[in-house]
């Protein structure tokens, strides 16, 4: 009994280290991913979409949870389904009509969505409550929804309102996102299904179950403290979000309630030859300005005044990490703990 406990043990430790690494990192746009939405081709659209459902833990950790009872292709194609054209309806529509909100409240929303799913597989509705859980294809597709409309945030944030091709970029990152869920419910199913073969499964189900509810909760915790932390921080009169390459800077101006500079005239002055260059934001205070390299500038809006209504800006080289070195996305290595996980699962069943 004693080591079959341990077996137990042990195979759930395993299947935890080597699903769960990088619960609590939270992912958001790079600027490198800013530059591929502003400038980049139809590729490079889509591979952002595809590198942001990769690096999303929140999003996969919600489809680990769905993935754990599911041994038929069909449940898992109906489930995914689902899920799919939930968070799809969301991504187009409100990213095409602009319709946003504080991305930390949303995240939070996507946490509880974890916390509820790995509850559900623990069928602590019955337990706890003494009722039925909802049914799952309807929560599925509604938590859809949420998850859509958390990606839309991000894209927001890296699209300019009035890009012309905004359409078209967002059905191309929407393509992208699609591609890495698959890549992920693949590399999930094959993990999945190594241990599912084992007789100690139902118990690698509730300790990995029950951590999701720590992850989700832990999430929760984490992006409530910076939607309060932002809150705290708004009290300059205008704040700047810039990106920068060699020659171009993008950004966003907003005001101290996080509400976007709609259609104001910025002032952008050259700190070492004197040039005054004017730019215009757009309907979400995005801007957009190219410049000569090395040059520093000073950014203000017409109609503030202040230090703490303007900003510097220094264009430069790119990241010496997207030009130089060799840099392997975090997700990477999450995806091949999981593929090596199916040998010490292999290895427990032999010795069972």
């Amino acid at each position: 009994m004693q080591k079959r406990y341990s077996q137990c043990l042990l195979a759930s430790l395993t299947f935890l280290i080597f699903l769960l690494p990088g619960i609590a990192i939270a992912h958001d746009m790079t600027e490198i991913a800013r530059e591929r939405m502003a400038s980049g081709g139809y590729l490079e659209v889509m591979w952002t979409g595809a590198e942001h459902m990769l690096s999303g833990y929140d999003h996969l950790l919600f489809l680990l949870g769905v993935m754990f009872f599911l041994t038929r292709f069909i449940d898992i194609l109906k489930f995914v389904t689902a899920f799919t054209v939930g968070h799809t309806i969301t991504l187009i529509f409100a990213t095409f009509a602009g319709i946003t909100a504080n991305h930390y409240l949303i995240d939070a929303v996507i946490a509880v969505t974890v916390a509820y799913k790995g509850f559900e597989n623990l069928d602590g509705f019955k337990r706890w409550f003494g009722v039925q859980a909802p049914n799952l294809l309807f929560m599925v597709f509604a938590f859809g929804l949420i998850h859509g409309f958390g990606l839309s945030a991000r894209l927001q944030g890296v699209t300019l309102a009035d890009d012309p091709d905004l359409l078209s970029k967002i059905l191309l990152f929407n393509v992208g996102v699609e591609l890495g869920q698959i890549i992920a419910l693949l590399i999930m199913a094959i993990a999945i299904t190594a241990w599912q073969k084992l007789s100690i499964w139902p118990t690698i189900s509730r300790v990995s179950n029950t951590a999701l509810i720590g992850a989700g909760a832990g999430l929760l915790v984490f992006q409530l403290n910076g939607f309060v932390q932002e809150r705290q921080q708004q009290q300059a009169a205008l704040q700047y979000e810039i990106f920068i390459d060699q020659e171009n800077m993008m950004g966003q101006v907003r005001l101290s309630d996080q509400q976007p500079l709609a259609e104001a005239e910025l002032l952008i002055e050259s700190l070492i030859n004197g040039t005054v260059n004017q730019v215009r934001t757009d309907s979400d205070g995005w801007f957009v300005f190219i410049g000569e390299n090395g040059q520093t500038y000073s950014i203000s809006a017409q109609g503030f005044s202040g230090a703490d209504s303007q900003t510097r800006v220094t264009l430069g080289d790119a990241a010496p990490d997207h030009n130089e070195e060799l840099h392997i996305p975090f997700y990477v290595f999450v995806a091949l703990f999981m593929l090596l996980s199916v040998l010490p699962a292999r290895m427990i069943a032999r010795r069972i």
